[in-house]
């Protein structure tokens, strides 16, 4: 069972520093080199102290490379002074830079038009640290949720049709489409949509219902159903009569 005692030693530190760690976000392994750090030197009375990364590492479990990102960025953002190997805490907390800073931070070629720099006000690219926290845990919003699903059930409600059963459609479509065309028409776009799924994958339509409508529509006005390339076809795929067009 541990028994930790102050008798056999403690890390003293000014109470205005443990209440800006406090509204410190950074990552969780930036967290334990920045707690080794302060460990290392305020644990015995000193501002800086020479610290390797193998001590941080028997300190936190850390591998050597995570050690060094972490304390290159905790420097770059100034909560730790660095020269070489001695490391210690940034006493100065405003120096510290805020995460969101560096997080919307745009290149220099990013906001280039022909060569000239765009002009962005900094306190738009900056968001406050406590804004950018609630950012990082909101939650989805109630009518977000139900939107969800709304559309999850519409999805689950789709049957699917044929031959390669990859034309999704709910009852309601399928009857609105027998209502507008006969049957052996409503088959034959069906089947023609789900030949053309088949030998192009890589297709994704939001509303099979919606774009059966569209390739009707099109036949109508003699544009064929889609405006489908030859170079297009799978290599393996040879034309037959029923699907002259895919």
């Amino acid at each position: 069972m541990a028994n930790p005692q102050l008798e056999d030693g403690y890390t003293r530190i000014a109470n205005e520093l443990m209440e800006q760690l406090m509204k410190l976000y950074i990552a969780p392994n930036h967290w334990q080199v920045l707690v080794c750090v302060i460990r290392k030197t305020y644990g015995f009375r000193k501002k800086i102290d020479y610290i390797t990364q193998t001590q941080i590492c028997q300190g936190t479990g850390l591998v050597k490379s995570t050690v060094s990102r972490a304390i290159n960025i905790l420097k770059q953002r100034n909560i730790i002074t660095r020269d070489g190997k001695y490391i210690g805490l940034q006493k100065d907390w405003e120096q510290w830079q805020k995460l969101a800073e560096q997080a919307t931070k745009v290149s220099e070629t990013a906001n280039c038009v022909n060569g000239e720099k765009l002009a962005i006000p900094q306190q738009k690219l900056a968001i406050p640290q406590p804004e950018l926290a609630e950012q990082l845990t909101k939650v989805s919003s109630p009518l977000d949720t139900q939107k969800k699903e709304t559309i999850q059930k519409k999805l689950y409600k789709r049957k699917k049709y044929g031959e390669f059963q990859n034309v999704l459609l709910t009852d309601e479509e399928h009857e609105k489409l027998l209502a507008q065309f006969s049957e052996a028409d409503t088959s034959s776009l069906i089947e023609e949509l789900s030949g053309y799924l088949e030998n192009h994958k890589r297709k994704n339509y939001d509303s099979h219902y919606a774009t059966l409508l569209n390739w009707q529509r099109r036949k109508k006005e003699g544009k064929g159903a889609t405006n489908r390339n030859p170079r297009d076809l799978p290599k393996a795929y040879t034309p037959t009569a029923e699907y002259p067009d895919l």
